[in-house]
């Protein structure tokens, strides 16, 4: 199993501004297309920092997985479709070779009481 995390804002400002920012709700209401762009590559870029501070070796997987998403930012669990998609995505070339049903069988999202995000890849089956 692969797991990392990455870290929410430390002040409830910060996080207030986090979940006005990637909530689905924002983009659904219509944020425009450069903040969106803008939104992924911080997202993506958080991802792969986090993924080497938690050592993840950069080495493409040779099988399928799930993966699961912990939360706890205070927006319900159907809202953090965008963020599943930035994660997911910057996953893809770092240790999933694609995003495609080939690799990526099934995807879940929880709750938990940690100040992060929690990351979980596993072998699917």
């Amino acid at each position: 199993m692969i797991r990392f995390t990455i870290p929410y804002p430390s002040t409830r400002e910060g996080m207030t501004a986090w979940s006005k920012r990637y909530s689905l709700n924002a983009y659904w209401s219509g944020k425009h297309y450069k903040a969106r762009s803008l939104d992924a590559r911080d997202i993506h870029a958080l991802t792969r920092l986090c993924m080497g501070k938690a050592k993840v070796p950069r080495k493409l997987l040779d099988h399928p997985v799930e993966i699961c998403f912990y939360w706890n930012d205070g927006l319900d669990l159907d809202n953090h479709g965008a963020l599943v998609k930035m994660i997911i995505d910057a996953m893809k070339g770092y240790i999933l070779p694609d995003d495609n049903r080939k690799w990526v069988k099934h995807v879940s999202c929880e709750f938990w009481e940690k100040k992060a995000i929690m990351v979980e890849v596993m072998p699917y089956g």
